[in-house]
């Protein structure tokens, strides 16, 4: 009689201990998933990062050259040297730009690359109304195996940043092949594949983190997707060991269930309640006294060591990203000071005339208040390089530059243009206050 109450006792307590650890495993998996999910969106993320910093140097080799003048000039007047000099692919390799193409209306008016198929696309798809929609976009035909990235800048004057009246179209692009993709894969350390629309998406394996990014056309519709996978051993690792602590479990309630009572209440209700109190805690320090046991408990308490073991490496693995986000963004930060800062005479670059001319200006209208400009241009400076070399000439132009910089303001813009011509910006400097910080700053114009 006292055997049959002990063993209703002990099913009960089974069941509430079973009961209690399903809770676990639900609040783990639940917790799992979660930060499963947030690495699956900060992994998106930093390839993004990653793709976006792939372009970027042909992007702004594009934007720049549009605006140069002598662009401009040649698409009304093409000549086959300035061709030949500045825009041939061997000048333009080292910004990932496999064919270099200037359009005005339907007309081709110069083309380069080593694919002669490309021309042909460009005939047949590109001109001025579909380069309109988009100055990044992406083409997909048949005929080749990945897709071509593809950058188009309206052609104007250089003081026409709003770019209201091109002449024609500068047309860069990238012919994806497998040595881009090798070398994605080596800066991002994934797996990196491309499918057009239709074909058959790359299988994703359990415990990997996958991102899908669409690529369009100029008409902003969907040609296909770059696939982004990387393996999650550590994920892996948590799901085999939930798994072998389900198995465990099975086990052990069969075992538990034919034990005599004495040895069910002195050798497992306490060893449980050890386990249970290291989980809920996350320390392993309760489970060492039992994983040298040869038992079911000793295989519990060492799948959940396991278990313990394998999340703290998951925080560590969520602090790695953490430091590696950081540095990603140093390294953005990097770029954009090199470039808005000239490094040969420490003025500000072209780049930053480009970005802050239109919001000075609404800044001078919108608050009534003046704008002036003092435009510098060193006289006979071809003289000194010819006479002296381009090596005094690079002197000359870093002690114009430190002079500059010396005497101007800390809010003016000095800036390069190109060569040796300067432009300086004057917010809220009116004719007096120019010709006055002229006149203190002895700058001769």
């Amino acid at each position: 009689m006292l055997r049959d109450k002990i063993k209703k006792y002990n099913i009960l307590a089974t069941l509430a201990f079973l009961s209690s650890l399903t809770l676990i495993v639900m609040f783990v998996s639940f917790s799992v998933r979660k930060s499963f999910s947030f690495l699956e969106e900060f992994y998106g993320q930093s390839v993004d990062h990653l793709l976006e910093s792939y372009s970027l140097p042909m992007k702004t080799v594009c934007k720049d050259y549009s605006l140069w003048d002598e662009l401009y000039n040649f698409v009304l007047q093409p000549n086959e040297e300035f061709a030949k000099t500045n825009l041939s692919i061997s000048y333009h390799q080292l910004f990932k730009v496999d064919f270099v193409a200037v359009i005005r209306d339907t007309e081709l008016v110069f083309f380069e690359s080593n694919d002669s198929r490309i021309k042909g696309l460009l005939v047949e798809k590109l001109n001025a109304g579909e380069l309109k929609k988009s100055t990044y976009f992406f083409e997909w035909p048949e005929w080749i195996t990945f897709p071509i990235e593809i950058v188009s800048y309206p052609i104007c004057k250089s003081a026409d940043l709003e770019r209201t009246n091109p002449a024609g179209w500068l047309v860069m692009g990238n012919i994806y092949d497998v040595q881009d993709l090798t070398n994605l894969e080596n800066l991002s350390g994934t797996r990196i594949t491309f499918t057009s629309i239709g074909e058959k998406e790359p299988r994703q394996r359990i415990g990997e983190l996958t991102y899908k990014k669409p690529i369009k056309n100029s008409k902003g519709e969907i040609i296909g997707y770059i696939h982004s996978m990387i393996e999650f051993k550590t994920f892996r690792h948590l799901v085999n060991s939930m798994i072998i602590l389900v198995l465990l479990l099975t086990v052990f309630v069969i075992v538990f269930l034919t034990l005599v009572t004495s040895y069910l209440s002195s050798y497992l209700i306490k060893p449980f309640a050890n386990i249970v109190y290291a989980i809920e805690n996350n320390t392993t320090d309760p489970l060492e006294q039992y994983t040298v046991r040869d038992d079911e408990i000793g295989q519990l308490a060492q799948a959940v060591k396991h278990y313990l073991i394998q999340k703290e490496q998951i925080n560590v693995y969520l602090k790695e990203l953490e430091s590696k986000n950081l540095s990603l963004r140093k390294l953005n930060e990097e770029v954009r000071r090199l470039l808005e800062k000239d490094p040969l005479t420490g003025l500000l670059t072209r780049f930053v005339f480009n970005s802050q001319i239109e919001r000075l200006y609404v800044s001078s209208k919108a608050d009534r208040m003046p704008l002036s400009a003092i435009a510098i241009d060193a006289d006979n400076f071809k003289k000194i390089n010819d006479t002296y070399g381009h090596q005094k000439g690079d002197e000359v132009l870093q002690k114009i530059g430190k002079i500059i910089i010396e005497n101007t303001r800390m809010s003016d813009f000095p800036i390069r243009m190109g060569g040796e011509e300067i432009l300086i910006l004057l917010p809220q400097a009116d004719i007096r206050l120019f010709h006055e910080i002229m006149k203190t700053h002895r700058i001769v114009v």
